[in-house]
Order: structure tokens, then sequence, then C-alpha cells
């Protein structure tokens, strides 16, 4: 796919490998729209950028303010060609401890989330629009206390697999990207650890810490190089981190 013009919606595109991702597809002069719970973020990156990004504040997880941003998004740019899911919740709890509140609110947002968006977005698609869903390396690998942000991804890796086969009739390729440790915001609570920072890199064989932005030049490769005929895939960027 030839990126240029190409108008681009990413969920959670404030920060973290959501911005990432927007400047890598803004450098292949892209019309980049982010969507974001975060009103601070959000419009400082769109001022920064001197408004080379559009910025809408929804929650992603409303449904009605979904249907607003895409009669507003189809009103003035007339068409949606890839659509980035990649806004995620997540908090850490002990199973016992998890009250039903905490673990709605991550899968409202994460897969739930997805949801909406694919199918109010996705509907607005056409012939040769992508699709990519933001998973993590945790969708097939347990762990303590993140079971629901996990079980989310496990969500959205299935959800992946069935829009790819719902959405082929319509020539929309759907995908996923798995990434394993990385430096983002979500990661603040133990990426200035030592302790914990060198428990995660005895586990990933490359032995480092993905930046966002190296997510984001990967997710790009895909949009150019993989995903015209690739569909239901879940690409793995983790460092071997699914190996061990």
């Amino acid at each position: 796919m030839n990126l240029k013009e190409k108008t681009v919606i990413i969920t959670g595109g404030a920060k973290g490998i959501g911005k990432a991702i927007a400047f890598e597809l803004l450098k292949e002069k892209c019309k980049v729209i982010i969507l974001d719970i975060d009103k601070i973020e959000g419009r400082k990156l769109q001022n920064d950028l001197n408004d080379m990004i559009e910025f809408i504040n929804i929650d992603i997880s409303k449904e009605e303010q979904v249907k607003e941003a895409c009669d507003y998004i189809i009103s003035k740019y007339k068409k949606i060609d890839i659509l980035i899911n990649n806004a995620a919740k997540q908090t850490e709890n002990e199973f016992f401890k998890m009250s039903v509140r905490e673990f709605r609110e991550i899968i409202d947002t994460n897969l739930i989330g997805t949801f909406i968006c694919s199918n109010i977005f996705g509907k607005s698609m056409r012939k040769g629009s992508k699709i990519i869903n933001m998973l993590s390396v945790h969708y097939n690998k347990p762990r303590k206390n993140k079971y629901h942000y996990d079980a989310s991804k496990a969500g959205i890796a299935m959800l992946t697999q069935e829009m790819a086969l719902e959405l082929s009739d319509k020539v929309i390729t759907v995908n996923g990207i798995s990434y394993g440790a990385c430096d983002t915001p979500m990661n603040s609570n133990w990426i200035n650890d030592n302790e914990l920072v060198n428990k995660t890199l005895n586990k990933i064989p490359l032995k480092w810490i993905a930046k966002p932005e190296e997510i984001a030049r990967f997710t790009k490769i895909v949009l150019q190089e993989f995903s015209d005929y690739a569909t239901g895939s879940i690409f793995n960027i983790d460092g071997g981190r699914s190996l061990n």
C-alpha cells in the first residue's frame, strides 16, 4: 500500500505507541486523526505539530461518541483508509481483590472499544482498506495480576481473525500486531525499577525493551509491505519473548 494521502484513524494516539505511529505515518504524508480520552496530551500533540494531525477527544467505549466522530471524519475527509485500534488501559491487582468494576473498565476500553471502532468506522471503509489491532505478547501468555488486560488482548486476537473472515467480502484486511515489553507511559510503574526491568530482560532473548518508535516502524512496514494479501495474521515484535 502506498500510504500517501491515506486517511488514518489511530485510537489512543495521544501518547506512547499510538503517538509514535502517528509520527511515522505523518512522514508518509498520511492524514492522521487521533482519538483519545486524554484531552491534555491530545491537544498538546496537536499544538506541537501545528495542526498536522487532528485530535478528537472521545471515550472509544462509548458508542454514541464514536458515531459522532465517524460522522465528522466522513464529512471532512470523505473516506477512512486505515484504522489502528491501539487504545488500551491496564491496571494491576490480585484476583480476589479485583472488583467487577475494575475488570469491566479494562474490558470496555480494550476489547469492546476495539469492536465499537471497527464496527462503526468499518462501515465507511472501502475495498483495500486496512484495520490493525494492537495486541500484546500476553494475549496467549498468562501471568499474575493482569488477567483482565491479558483477557482483553486474547479477545482482540480472536476478534481480529473473525473480523478478517467477515470483512473479506469487502476486501478489507484485518491483522494484529503483538508487541512485547515496551517503554511506554502505561508501563511507567515498572520501567524505572531496575529489579523489575532485569526480571523482564531475563525473559527476552534479545535482551532489550522496545521503544515505541520500534513498534511504530514495524506497524508502518506491515501496512506498506505485508497487509495487501495478509489478513487474519498476528505479527510478533517482541524480542523473542513469545519463545519463552
